[in-house]
């Protein structure tokens, strides 16, 4: 049969027909069905055996808390993984540096950083430095980091250090670069060396170099070194100028403190002060020199080995400012201390003050504390109140209170030069030693008057000071000038009160000494007497009362002015009236004059009888001056004044 079809079937889809039958070919509504039931499947291939463990589950369950042991076992949960979970005990990190040293790094516990693999948080901390001499430096910390590639450990709170080397720190915080043997501090710091103790607020050790440096308020205490016997001991410099001796302890504050192990030297700068005994020293700069070792190595615990740091030498830089406890200062601009020799050399503006009013300058000041000298060269001026010394070169013996000013050299400059200020108390006994003897010699005008008041400058070519006899002694062409009366002699010996020397005595001491002032001059060899007319008087010595404010000379004495000649064997001039009496002393056997000494003893010899002054007078001469008429007054009193006729002559001009 042939039918057709007015509908096809597209794409799964029935087409209606003409006829409204439906082909064999539409499946679609099939199709539909078969895939539900797929899904159907599916669900149950995985939900059928869920169930049967969940239905296992719930039975054991029920098993358990019917025998009773569901309540025995706890809740699991899933672990965290976490830093705070992960930790390694007792760790251990350990490398070799460049130079053959080595290091070790232990902790009870390390945590890792998971951001930075790196780096490690360490707790209770131990660690070991060995350099390439085998020295081992030992720390231990309550915590810390580590990074294993830069090899830098940070330390944190109640840090010990300790090395075999002698070297002992606590710190708070330290960093260690182990490779480079590096220890840094930006904290408080407290280094125990057998030299000392240092204590800073940073610190940098670099152990390869054995260089130390420590900044900001830096303290350190060097300690002193115990002489060998107790005889050593007491022969050691008590002196209290002396600074860097071995045997006392240095505390010196600074504001950095580098110290090189290797050139046996401690740099200190900023604002350095060192007070050792009773002196203190200000300086910029400040080097310490030392022999052994500042943290002397692990050899030196042998019994033969030097240990520690002993004080070699110091030197501070401009400007430098030396204090005693009793007020004493002594400034210059540089200062080199020599511990070993107990010797020091100040130079450049060389100053030293003592109370009250004390101060002796010059270009250089060596100090040897074991003779207990000092030597001041150079510009040399030492004053007292308004007396003044000056020369080129100062000798003072401080256990002997002396002192010897000189100048050598040639030209202007090589001359001591004094300047003694008197205290007006001259003059008090007035005349009455020549008065006495007017009768015995013959009397003359007032030519070498002068004020007592007046100061007394002497220049000569050294000057021995003698501080306990109270004696200073002028030798070589000596000069001495008291207003417009002049003395030259070969030494003039002057007695003084007060104090004239650079004793050291105490600050009490210092404040009731009064200025050195002169009482007595003792003129010797050659002595001559001028006065500002001319008139002039010649000896062997002369004796100058300066109380009295009298001149007496000795010996074979002559006075002259102009042409007029006067002989005898003393003369006593009053300086306060400027009378002049000359006479002559019992003479000897042998008919020369028994010459007096200046301190009132005659010569040997047997006195036989009185000698009677000479003198020769030109009349025209006499006429002129005050001096001149005296003389003519006495001449017409020869015979009363125990003159004849042979030793009174008049000539005429």
């Amino acid at each position: 049969m042939t039918s057709t079809s007015n509908s096809t079937t597209t794409a799964g889809r029935a087409r209606a027909s003409g006829s409204g039958l439906v082909l064999a070919g539409d499946r679609s509504a099939s199709r539909k069905k078969a895939g539900r039931h797929s899904s159907t499947v599916k669900i149950l291939k995985m939900s059928l055996p869920i169930s049967a463990v969940a239905v296992i589950a719930l039975y054991s369950v029920s098993v358990l808390k019917v025998t009773g042991w569901g309540a025995g076992i706890p809740e699991l949960q899933m672990p965290k993984i976490i830093a705070d979970n992960i930790a390694m005990e007792n760790p251990h990190y350990e490398g070799f540096n460049k130079d053959g040293g080595q290091y070790w790094v232990t902790a009870k516990s390390a945590k890792p950083d998971l951001k930075n693999l790196a780096n490690f948080t360490l707790d209770a901390i131990t660690g070991d430095l060995v350099d390439a001499q085998k020295s081992k430096t030992h720390l231990t910390a309550t915590r810390g980091t580590f990074n294993n590639k830069t090899n830098v450990l940070e330390l944190f709170e109640s840090i010990d250090i300790d090395g075999d080397n002698g070297l002992k720190s606590h710190l708070t915080r330290a960093t260690v670069h182990t490779k480079e043997n590096v220890i840094t501090s930006d904290e408080p710091v407290v280094v125990m060396m057998e030299a000392g103790t240092v204590n800073a607020n940073q610190m940098t050790v670099r152990q390869k170099t054995k260089e130390y440096t420590f900044i900001d308020k830096v303290r350190t205490y060097l300690k002193g070194k115990e002489p060998a016997t107790a005889d050593a001991a007491r022969s050691a410099p008590k002196s209290a100028t002396s600074f860097g001796n071995s045997s006392e302890p240095i505390d010196i504050v600074s504001q950095r403190l580098d110290v090189d192990d290797l050139k046996k030297s401690a740099v200190f700068t900023g604002g350095v002060k060192a007070v050792q005994g009773t002196t203190s020293l200000s300086s910029p700069e400040m080097t310490v020199n030392y022999d052994g070792s500042a943290v002397p190595a692990s050899a030196a615990k042998d019994a033969s080995a030097q240990g520690g740091g002993k004080v070699k030498r110091v030197t501070a830089t401009n400007p430098v400012v030396l204090t005693q406890a009793d007020g004493q200062t002594v400034t210059s601009r540089t200062a080199d201390f020599d511990a070993v020799n107990q010797k020091a050399v100040l130079e450049g503006d060389v100053v030293m003050a003592q109370l009250p009013d004390k101060r002796a300058a010059g270009d250089r000041a060596e100090f040897d504390e074991t003779a207990n000298t000092m030597l001041l060269t150079g510009n040399v001026v030492v004053t007292q109140g308004n007396n003044i010394m000056k020369g080129r070169r100062l000798l003072y013996n401080r256990a002997a209170n002396k002192m010897q000013l000189s100048a050598p050299g040639a030209g202007a400059g090589a001359r001591v030069i004094t300047h003694f200020q008197q205290d007006g108390s001259a003059g008090a006994s007035k005349s009455e030693p020549a008065k006495a003897d007017a009768v015995q010699g013959i009397a003359f005008g007032g030519s070498f008057k002068t004020d007592p008041k007046a100061p007394v400058d002497v220049e000569s070519d050294r000057l021995d000071i003698d501080d306990a006899k109270k004696e200073a002694v002028f030798l070589g062409a000596v000069h001495a000038v008291q207003g417009d009366f002049v003395i030259r002699s070969a030494e003039l010996v002057a007695s003084y009160a007060g104090s004239a020397g650079l004793g050291a005595e105490t600050a009490a001491d210092q404040q009731k000494t009064e200025a050195a002032h002169l009482t007595r001059l003792q003129a010797k060899k050659n002595v001559v007497v001028t006065s500002k007319d001319g008139q002039s008087a010649t000896g062997d010595w002369a004796d100058f009362d300066t109380r009295a404010n009298t001149v007496t000379l000795g010996g074979n004495v002559v006075m002259t002015q102009n042409k007029n000649v006067v002989r005898g064997t003393k003369l006593v001039i009053d300086m306060t009236t400027g009378e002049s009496i000359i006479r002559t002393e019992p003479t000897t056997t042998g008919g020369t004059p028994a010459v007096s000494q200046s301190d009132g003893t005659a010569t040997s010899g047997i006195v036989t009888s009185s000698g009677r002054p000479s003198a020769v007078f030109y009349p025209n001469e006499i006429k002129g001056g005050a001096g001149g008429a005296a003389a003519a007054k006495a001449v017409k009193k020869a015979v009363p004044n125990g003159w004849s006729t042979e030793s009174a002559r008049t000539k005429p001009r």
